[in-house]
């Protein structure tokens, strides 16, 4: 995939002015100034889904025939993330593994700037999630080109591993991540559930075979884009949780689990807890993970492993992005709650 002509001459003037981040002013006017002096432009600024996203600006920036998406980090964790999503784009397109699948990610844009500014090519498409919106009663038509081009991936980058010999980078960084960043359970009760998530999970991978390969990290119905008749994944953005040898399996079920948040308005969280109660994935989201080639029962010690594993990476992967989630009563109570309780009454439930 080329970049345009118009939207490479941008490459040595992203960005020309960074501003310090001044309260009170507005996103439209701060991408202004951010680009000031490569002339003619239009800007559509990205608004922020909530105050928990406030730490990165994103907009586009359109000159002549050509368009790149700008995120600019005003925190430093902010900041992290866009060096991060810049250094996973650049092993994506050295992977000769993915030639296929390269249209389908966006290109880096010229050079980082000192606050860690990322510039990247725009996709063609339209929104997987706004489509869902838009016909609730019979979204499937919609997912499944989704669901099976990650069955395609998975098949090509990824290879079988037992989950205990990945405890590490799997489990214990993520977990890491939750007790650093929400303080609430460092002692106490909460503590007690929190050791007792620990426990949950030892018990769920061992003896649990997954595939490790090109992980997506945020693999949901917001991040893709679809287009074309029949309908085709066009683009997959958003890699900054991307992971190289990361457990393949989680991509699939975060989908299905945003895929069921919005049709039921329920919280992540709370689909998770009444997985871990039941012992077993939902019927439902069974058909939908046999699209990505994904059977929870394959190589599983226990039904539940790949439902918990995908909820600690959502979890730690929010809190990486914004410190801001670990001080919010409404995330921590509809996301975090459910599951640390039903790991708890899970441990008080063993013999």
């Amino acid at each position: 995939m080329k970049t345009p002509a118009k939207v490479s001459s941008l490459c040595g003037f992203l960005p020309l002015y960074f501003p310090r981040a001044l309260g009170g002013l507005d996103d439209r006017l701060r991408a202004h100034r951010l680009v000031r002096g490569i002339g003619r432009s239009d800007i559509t600024v990205v608004r922020r889904s909530s105050r928990l996203q406030a730490g990165l600006l994103v907009f586009e920036l359109r000159r002549g025939a050509g368009s790149v998406v700008v995120k600019h980090p005003r925190t430093e964790s902010a900041a992290a993330i866009t060096a991060r999503e810049r250094e996973i784009l650049q092993r994506l397109y050295a992977d000769e593994r993915l030639d296929p699948w390269r249209p389908l990610l966006p290109r880096v844009v010229g050079q980082p700037g000192p606050s860690g500014t990322l510039a990247q090519t725009t996709l063609p498409g339209f929104p997987l999630e706004k489509l869902i919106r838009d016909a609730p009663h019979d979204p499937y038509p919609a997912v499944a080109p989704a669901l099976r081009l990650w069955a395609d991936l998975q098949a090509t980058t990824g290879r079988r591993r037992r989950a205990a010999e990945r405890a590490l980078p799997w489990c214990e960084s993520q977990l890491a991540v939750l007790s650093a960043g929400i303080s609430r359970y460092g002692s106490g009760r909460r503590a007690t559930e929190f050791e007792a998530l620990r426990h949950r999970l030892d018990a769920a991978l061992a003896g649990t075979v997954l595939t490790e390969g090109w992980t997506h990290g945020d693999y949901h119905p917001g991040n893709v884009l679809l287009g074309g008749e029949p309908l085709r994944v066009t683009g997959v953005f958003d890699w900054s949780n991307g992971h190289a040898d990361g457990p393949c399996e989680i991509d699939a079920y975060t989908f299905v689990l945003a895929l069921r948040s919005v049709l039921t308005g329920r919280s992540l969280g709370e689909l998770v807890a009444d997985t871990l109660r039941a012992g077993r994935v939902p019927d439902a989201d069974r058909d939908l993970l046999a699209l990505a080639g994904v059977d929870p029962d394959r190589g599983a010690g226990d039904p539940v492993a790949i439902p918990l594993l995908t909820w600690l990476w959502h979890v730690a992967g929010n809190l990486r992005k914004s410190p801001r989630f670990g001080h919010s009563h409404g995330w921590l109570t509809d996301t975090v709650a459910p599951v640390l309780r039903e790991s708890a009454r899970w441990a008080g439930a063993r013999p």
